[in-house]
């Protein structure tokens, strides 16, 4: 399965910044992502479109577009295929992990959340401020050996996702949903979110999730639609076909193989499964998509 693990590897490309976090600068980065049909994204990114257009596949089957001034968000645990990239394309990009952006964001870990899970906010505007937030990377980042440099690069981090999030807010702002959720109902979901992304089997019930949470069932599910206006249920099978879309198009295993590893209990409940949800069969997605 293609993923980060190769281009944050490379040093020539990638420049790690910390512990979970690195910094790309330049072409070679999104040539080396083009070079693949799809990527797993393991951590967190923030693609800043400098110049040229993208035309980006997320998920299963959301194809979103970015131009010179927009920042694309890419939460850990999506699927990437780029489907367009233009010749005179310039990015930037900033890769963070999902326990690094918890540390940096804090309580404020919500509002990307929020933003990226529900109302799945990939691109924003922000061609005024982000040419700025560049030459000041560039300065931290690939400057020389600073004598405070530890506690600068973190500061200025924290301060770049936070202005990410204002931003995020912004956008969110302009939804007229009225959010009734107490600030222990964000924690408790973003703990949902957290558990089901580490979960490598996540086609469980919603009672294992609530047991590793030390809540109930009815609960888990009264503060997932209060804050998401989504079910726990509607969020595992989201996942659950998340990984699907990945296994089928990224790997060259089996529908057997994919339903075993899955936890389903045969080939043609699996199929079903996915036919309920994607409205083809696994096989007519693997071979559609590899056309």
């Amino acid at each position: 399965m293609a993923d980060t693990k190769g281009l944050l590897d490379n040093q020539d490309v990638a420049k790690r910044i910390a512990d979970g976090i690195w910094f790309l600068e330049g072409l070679q980065d999104i040539q080396k992502i083009s070079t693949s049909s799809a990527i797993k994204m393991e951590h967190n990114a923030i693609i800043h479109c400098r110049k040229g257009r993208l035309l980006l596949e997320i998920g299963g089957g959301k194809q979103l577009k970015a131009h010179e001034g927009q920042l694309i968000l890419i939460p850990t645990e999506k699927l990437l295929h780029p489907m367009m990239v233009s010749t005179d394309v310039e990015v930037s990009s900033l890769i963070v992990s999902d326990k690094m952006l918890r540390t940096i964001l804090g309580p404020q870990i919500g509002i990307w959340n929020s933003a990226i899970y529900m109302q799945e906010t990939f691109v924003i505007d922000g061609k005024r401020w982000t040419n700025i937030l560049r030459d000041h990377s560039l300065a931290i980042f690939q400057g020389g050996d600073l004598k405070l440099g530890s506690e600068i690069t973190m500061s200025f981090l924290r301060t770049l996702l936070l202005i990410v999030c204002e931003q995020l807010l912004r956008q969110e702002s302009t939804s007229k949903v009225i959010d009734t959720s107490t600030d222990r109902d964000k924690e408790i979901f973003n703990q949902f979110l957290v558990l089901l992304g580490h979960e490598q089997h996540k086609r469980r019930q919603v009672s294992y999730y609530a047991e590793r949470l030390y809540i109930t069932p009815k609960y888990l599910s009264t503060v997932c639609t209060r804050v998401s206006g989504k079910s726990p249920m509607r969020w595992i099978t989201d996942s659950v076909m998340e990984q699907c879309y990945t296994l089928l198009k990224t790997t060259n295993m089996s529908i057997k193989e994919i339903s075993n590893q899955m936890g389903f209990p045969n080939p043609s409940f699996f199929g079903q499964y996915f036919r309920d949800e994607a409205g083809m069969t696994p096989l007519e997605y693997r071979t559609g998509r590899r056309k």
